[in-house]
Order: structure tokens, then C-alpha cells, then sequence
């Protein structure tokens, strides 16, 4: 199998592609640019040809590594924290709402009336 290096596009969608020893990579070099390029995954392993190595006029950098790094989320406690004050007030304003006496004219008035006269004492002598 052929050393991995740049070699003459197959495809021909660019002037170079890089072979990584098993098979060709996405990344491809046109007039000096190095691009991205999707290979038809039919020739994907399909070896270079024997003399195709390519030398740009600016040499190509081989496509990085496709390691991708995964940070944990950042935690922001301000979410939940509002989160938590919606929740007291909303229980809150239910145990206000629960708890309060309506005067809607249905219930006896709390304190009693009477029809009769008030007492009060006479002044004394």
C-alpha cells in the first residue's frame, strides 16, 4: 500500500488529496488552499497510483486529527434558582387564594346586630 502523503486527486474535484495509508481523506488542496472535499465512498480506499505524489506550490498541512474534545456544560445556578422562586410564589399565592374568606353575600356577618336600643347609664347625682 502507498505511504500516506498528498497525492494527484483521483476524483479530480481538486489538484491533491491526502491518502492516510488506508484510505482518502475529505481534505483536498486546490491552487495552494487546502479544503474540504467529500470523496465518493466507492474510492474512498482505493489506492494512489504509482508516481501521483503532488507538490503544491505551498505544501498542504495533512487534515488535523478528528479528535473532538467534549467540555462539561458550564452549570449556572441562575436557572434553577428562579426556577425555585416561581415555585414559592406559586404556592404562595394558592394558599392565599385557599385560605381567604370571600364576602360574596352567601355568609353570616361576623358580628351581631341587634334591633335593640343601646343601654347607657345615667349620669350619677
Amino acid at each position: 500500500m502507498a505511504a500516506s502523503g498528498w497525492y494527484r486527486d483521483p476524483t479530480g474535484q481538486a489538484d491533491g488529496r491526502y491518502w492516510d495509508g488506508e484510505r482518502w481523506s475529505d481534505q483536498a488542496d486546490r491552487r495552494g488552499v487546502t479544503v474540504s472535499s467529500p470523496i465518493d465512498p466507492a474510492h474512498a480506499n482505493t489506492p494512489p497510483v504509482a508516481g501521483s505524489d503532488y507538490v503544491a506550490q505551498r505544501a498542504p498541512e495533512p487534515p488535523a486529527s478528528q479528535t473532538v474534545s467534549v467540555q462539561p456544560a458550564k452549570s449556572s445556578v441562575v436557572g434553577p434558582v428562579f426556577g425555585a422562586i416561581a415555585v414559592v410564589v406559586a404556592i404562595v399565592a394558592l394558599v392565599v387564594a385557599l385560605t381567604s374568606n370571600s364576602d360574596d353575600g352567601d355568609e353570616e356577618p361576623t358580628t351581631p346586630t341587634s334591633d335593640a336600643p343601646a343601654v347607657t347609664e345615667a349620669p350619677a347625682e
